[in-house]
């Protein structure tokens, strides 16, 4: 039985998504997958009780029959158990460990939101809890600057030794590829990294689909439930962006435009009007007129109705924090292909020796 451990410098770096991805792989590579996370940091609530998210995520994309309170066993939103002494919890981590990689060739151990910080709803931190369960450990670093990643990642490896086995550097601009490959990389391979892997930000991982706007805001699909995986860069409530068939919409006046990310080429020179439009969200919940409908559908332009008014839908969006859901295979296969350009996936499975 292997132990993987997956931890994050947080940050929005991409945890849960490299994950599923890294879960993906080793199944589709033949491998019988577990996943633990100890202790929740998204609590959801499904069926009426509390669970957290990713554990919920992974229990169905991995079909796997332990129930919730088995793989997330400490949950953020529980008191009872913050009054245990960190080894009493330790040793509980360490059962419930154990059971779930019974008939499992390899457990996956997803880390909290952060490896540097103490938690205090999380009494052991991920570098512990890994040295403790012996477990090899991948890293996920959002990148901010190449200065600030390196230091992060040495201090990680400082901590966890030869237990840390290759870094996940996520939404690299693409403009710092070139420089990452040929500097970066190599250097941090000379300190004892032996895999790093760069992915670019990438507009289909890095922004809200409409299938995510319209769950947060429990919006009816009028049109277009076939192109909700689109991402939306912008939102707007203005009406420069609307051309040919759409125009009809500027006589709708409780309307959202949802417009798509701007090329990775295009700066901030992109002129204000006439962007492309991924759909359209109608708010205050009054159905539109079957003209209004139709001009939707000529333009294939995805329609969405809200009860919301505008402002409270957009507040809402504001106020919401994006969450993958089992819907989002695209993005795990499209940020699969992006980690094995080159085939640094396959690589950094061969030393965990997950290849075969």
């Amino acid at each position: 039985m292997a132990f993987l451990f997956i931890g994050s410098t947080g940050d929005r770096a991409g945890h849960s998504l490299i994950t599923w991805a890294m879960a993906r792989r080793l199944v589709d590579t033949g491998f019988r997958v577990g996943f633990m996370k100890p202790f929740g940091t998204n609590p959801i609530s499904t069926g009426g009780v509390l669970a957290d998210h990713d554990a919920l995520l992974f229990k169905r994309v991995l079909n796997l029959q332990e129930p919730l309170e088995q793989i997330c066993p400490y949950l953020v939103s529980e008191e009872a158990w913050k009054q245990k002494g960190a080894e009493e919890i330790l040793d509980g981590v360490k059962s419930m460990v154990h059971e779930l990689s019974v008939g499992k060739d390899i457990l996956l151990i997803m880390g909290s939101k952060h490896i540097f910080f103490d938690d205090a709803p999380c009494p052991i931190p991920d570098i512990a809890l890994a040295t403790e369960l012996n477990a090899d450990f991948i890293l996920a670093n959002r990148y901010r600057e190449t200065s600030r990643s390196v230091y992060s990642i040495l201090f990680a490896r400082s901590m966890l030794r030869d237990r840390i086995k290759g870094i996940i550097l996520n939404r690299v601009p693409p403009y710092k590829l070139e420089e990452i490959h040929n500097h970066m990389i190599p250097t941090l391979s000379e300190k004892g990294i032996p895999i790093t892997i760069a992915l670019p930000e990438d507009p289909l991982l890095s922004f809200q689909s409409l299938r995510e706007i319209g769950e947060i805001l429990n919006a009816k699909i009028l049109f277009g439930a076939d192109r909700l995986s689109q991402p939306v860069g912008q939102m707007t409530v203005g009406a420069s962006d609307l051309t040919r068939e759409l125009m009809l919409f500027k006589r709708v006046y409780n309307k959202i435009i949802l417009l798509k990310p701007l090329a990775p080429n295009k700066g901030k020179e992109e002129p204000l009007v006439h962007r492309a439009i991924a759909g359209i969200l109608l708010t205050g919940g009054r159905k539109p007129a079957p003209q209004v409908l139709q001009a939707a559908k000529k333009a294939h332009i995805p329609l969405m109705m809200v009860r919301d008014d505008t402002f409270a839908a957009l507040e809402r969006l504001e106020q919401t924090p994006t969450r993958l859901s089992f819907m989002d295979v695209f993005k795990v296969r499209h940020v699969t292909e992006l980690m094995n350009r080159d085939g640094a996936l396959d690589k950094l499975l061969h030393i965990l020796g997950f290849d075969s």
